[in-house]
C-alpha cells in the first residue's frame, strides 16, 4: 500500500489559485497540507495517497483504483497508464491489457471481462514513482484544474472553498451536467439575485459578474445545493464541511484542524504532516 502525504499536484494546485489573480488570496504549504490530507480523508479513509488501490467498483464503473479512483469505464483510468507508459522506467504491466482497456473507455463500458489480473499490475506498478506522477498528472488535469477553473471566476479565496470544490469534482464529476461540479455551480449562482456582502470580513465572491456574496454564505448555499443534486454518496463530505464551517473552522493559519472520520473519530491534521 503507498500511501503519500500530499501529492505535488494538490500543491500546485493550491499555489496556483493563490497567484492566479489580486482577488484571491495565496495559500501557504501548511494550509494546503491541510486541504489535501482532509480530501483525502473523505475518499479513502487515510489521509495519505493511496497510489495501489484497485478493486471493482459498487457503481459499476469497472474498475476503480489510485488516489481519485481512476475507473476503467470512463477512461481517466487509460489516461493514467498511457501516460505511464511514456515514462523511461515503464515495465510492461499493463501491456496485455491495453486494446481492452481502449474499447472499454471509447464505449463507457462497466465490464471487467478481459482485465484478469488488472489490479495484480496496477499494485505493482504502484512500486514505481513514474506511476505516481503519472495519476497526480491525471487527477490534477482531470479534477483539480476544473474546480481551480471555477474558483478563480468568482474570486475564491478561502482553502476550505478550495478543497470543497474539488471534492465535488472527484465525487460528482468535473463536468457541466446538473449533478456534476459545473451544474452544482451554476445552480449555487442562481440563486443570488442581490448581493450578500459579509458584514464581517472583505471575503467576497463576485457572483454572477454582478453581486458581491460573502464566501461562507455561498459555500454553504453551494453545499446545500450540492446535498440536492449530487448522485453520489457525497453525504459524509457535505456533513464535515457543514461542520468546520458551523463551528468557524474554515481559517486554517492555525496549522491544525480537527474532523471527524466516517467512523466518528475525531481526526486532527496538521500541517507538519508533510515534515
Amino acid at each position: 500500500m503507498k500511501l503519500v502525504a500530499l501529492s505535488l499536484g494538490l500543491l500546485a494546485a493550491f499555489s496556483d489559485i493563490g497567484n492566479a489573480a489580486p482577488t484571491s488570496a495565496s495559500s501557504d504549504s501548511c494550509t494546503r497540507s491541510i486541504a489535501g490530507q482532509i480530501i483525502n480523508l473523505f475518499q479513502s479513509g487515510q489521509t495519505g495517497y493511496n497510489f495501489a488501490k484497485c478493486e471493482k467498483d459498487s457503481s459499476g464503473n469497472g474498475y476503480a483504483s489510485g488516489i481519485v479512483n481512476f475507473t476503467t469505464r470512463n477512461g481517466d483510468a487509460l489516461k493514467v497508464i498511457e501516460s505511464y507508459r511514456q515514462s523511461s522506467d515503464y515495465n510492461g504491466e499493463f501491456d496485455e491489457f491495453m486494446d481492452t482497456l481502449k474499447s472499454y473507455a471509447k464505449k463507457g463500458s462497466k465490464s471487467t471481462s478481459g482485465l484478469s489480473g488488472y489490479c495484480d499490475a496496477w499494485e505493482k506498478a504502484a512500486d514505481n514513482r513514474s506511476f505516481w506522477s503519472a495519476q497526480d498528472g491525471v487527477a490534477y488535469i482531470e479534477y483539480q484544474e476544473p474546480a481551480l477553473n471555477l474558483a478563480k471566476r468568482i474570486g475564491v479565496k478561502m482553502e476550505i472553498t478550495q478543497a470543497v470544490m474539488y471534492d465535488t469534482a472527484i465525487m460528482d464529476g468535473p463536468g457541466s451536467s446538473k449533478h456534476s461540479l459545473g451544474g452544482i455551480f451554476d445552480a449555487t449562482n442562481a440563486k443570488f439575485n442581490a448581493s450578500q456582502p459579509d458584514p464581517d470580513s472583505d471575503n467576497n465572491l463576485l457572483v454572477n459578474n454582478m453581486y458581491q456574496v460573502g464566501e461562507i454564505i455561498w459555500l454553504k448555499e453551494f453545499l446545500k445545493t450540492r446535498e440536492s443534486l449530487s448522485e453520489s454518496d457525497s453525504s459524509y463530505s457535505i456533513e464535515t464541511y457543514n461542520e468546520l464551517i458551523n463551528s468557524g473552522k474554515y481559517d486554517w493559519s492555525s496549522g491544525e484542524v480537527t474532523v471527524k472520520s466516517s467512523d466518528g473519530d475525531n481526526v486532527t491534521i496538521k500541517c507538519n504532516y508533510l515534515e
